[in-house]
């Protein structure tokens, strides 16, 4: 992507439902977008969110993705440190699996710059996969960490009830 890139460049980039080709040939392909949004905080935005499923309703007991397109950079560092912070408040893990989760968090995600993508394939019965657009990038394979993770953007108590609601596709309605 150029370096003169803007906001509105990287938007039109996601707006289909094309997910990258490693993340079909793990996950089987067949998703349907249930909603979409962009984080922001105060007058910054952080990243294009989209959630897909495979019947285009969340669910959070069936397997989902979500797919981040960030428009900023920011260092793995930070990405973790804030996941883990909104997971602790969310979901309350014990001291050991923050550490945990924390380790495996660290040999997985990158830094990202505008235009980069991250995504997570959702298994509730057995973890998250990690995927960038171009390849796969690890896997936390407990379901604790899969549903403190998930809660960040789609528990009823999340941060941002706004884009909860876009991602679920349930805009103008109430929760």
């Amino acid at each position: 992507m150029p370096a003169s890139a803007t906001f509105d460049d990287v938007s039109s980039l996601y707006n289909s439902q094309d997910l990258p080709p490693q993340v079909l040939a793990h996950t089987g392909g067949d998703w349907k977008l249930c909603g979409q949004g962009v984080f922001s905080w105060s007058v910054f935005k952080f990243y294009r969110i989209r959630l897909f499923s495979q019947t285009g309703h969340f669910e959070a007991t069936q397997p989902h993705l979500l797919d981040l397109s960030y428009l900023r950079k920011l260092s793995a560092q930070q990405i973790i440190t804030i996941s883990l912070q909104e997971m602790q408040r969310l979901a309350a893990p014990t001291p050991t699996q923050l550490a945990s989760w924390r380790t495996a968090l660290e040999a997985i995600v990158p830094d990202v710059g505008l235009g980069d993508r991250l995504l997570g394939w959702f298994v509730p019965s057995e973890g998250v996969h990690f995927f960038s657009a171009h390849a796969e990038l690890g896997a936390i394979l407990e379901t604790a960490f899969a549903s403190a993770f998930g809660a960040i953007w789609l528990d009823p108590k999340t941060q941002r009830p706004a884009l909860r609601q876009e991602l679920l596709g349930l805009q103008g309605e109430t929760a």
